[in-house]
């Protein structure tokens, strides 16, 4: 006999809600579970689930932007459950998604109390780093402890929830149970009385990235830390400064099969009636198929020059 996850994924499938990536062992945990379905667009989790195995295994899964929330008990078709069955279940869903988020927080509040400590600790980042002296870039808006820079990672508030830790071969880390969602890093987007700077912002995905932005341009910047961010992030930034001229730096991830930074950073720019700038021109004879591009990746001259032809109306693409 079919197991009750398999079921229940049989039945996800049935209406139309289709994992593209594997959620079994997650479901089988009883905690909820977001995920990205087929036809979701790169960065979007637009499924939700959750499956109670306990007793007579029951669960329910939605997906927001097909409009499907089904209630669901193994043996029965879902159209035969009573109000008060399907009303139980939803019980258990909310109580179980209450309390995942009440041990995400509190995960979240201790990763953000180790990354007050980690940025009170460290000193200043050192120019030599490994990671610093390969992408050419000066040692701003960061800090370091041991041999890894810390990037601060903070919220519309400016609190200091997460730091991302580089180390010099390149190597990435968030803490761990740390808030990364809505979170960015930020260096010249105010003065040092707490206006906000003169000219464009500019809001874009690596803090490389980012950094390179403002090496070449002197316009304060924004780094969401990943694609998925990108939107979220923009449209807080459109709220803190709504008459701003605001410009969303594309990573050109050319070498995949979906171009992920190029997709979230349109997204993002439409989103907030942003201009677009991207690292290389977007005709296939600047394209290579081996690598993406983003703004670390090109010449300081040229990444100022990209963003004249934004600043000035003209698609930076063009």
């Amino acid at each position: 006999m079919t197991d009750p996850v398999s079921q229940f994924l049989e039945a996800m499938g049935a209406a139309g809600v289709r994992p593209v990536e594997p959620i079994a062992d997650k479901l089988a945990s009883g905690d909820p579970v977001r995920f990205r379905a087929d036809g979701d667009k790169p960065g979007r989790r637009n499924g939700w689930a959750w499956l109670h195995l306990d007793g007579v295994p029951a669960g329910v899964f939605r997906h927001y932007r097909l409009g499907v929330r089904t209630v669901w008990r193994a043996g029965s078709d879902p159209r035969s459950l009573s109000p008060a069955e399907r009303r139980a279940i939803m019980a258990q869903a909310r109580e179980s998604e209450a309390r995942r988020k009440a041990e995400t927080l509190a995960r979240q509040d201790a990763a953000a109390g180790t990354a007050r400590d980690l940025w009170r600790d460290a000193s200043k980042a050192d120019p030599a780093h490994g990671y610093l002296a390969r992408k050419r870039l000066p040692a701003f808006g960061i800090r370091q402890h041991g041999d890894a820079l810390l990037v601060p990672m903070v919220d519309c508030g400016f609190r200091l929830w997460n730091v991302q830790r580089v180390h010099p071969d390149g190597r990435k880390l968030f803490l761990s149970g740390g808030r990364t969602d809505g979170l960015f890093w930020s260096h010249g987007a105010f003065t040092q009385h707490g206006r906000p700077s003169a000219g464009p912002l500019v809001i874009g995905e690596g803090f490389a990235t980012m950094a390179a932005v403002h090496h070449a341009t002197g316009h304060g910047v924004v780094a969401a830390m990943s694609a998925r961010n990108l939107e979220t992030v923009a449209r807080a930034m459109r709220k803190l400064f709504p008459s701003r001229t605001l410009i969303v730096a594309a990573d050109d991830d050319c070498h995949l099969s979906e171009n992920i930074g190029l997709e979230a950073a349109q997204k993002a720019a439409e989103s907030i009636g942003a201009l677009l700038a991207t690292p290389l021109p977007l005709g296939l004879e600047a394209r290579s198929a081996d690598s993406g591009t983003d703004f670390a990746d090109i010449a300081p001259a040229e990444v100022a020059a990209r963003f004249l032809m934004a600043e000035s109306g003209r698609a930076a693409h063009a």
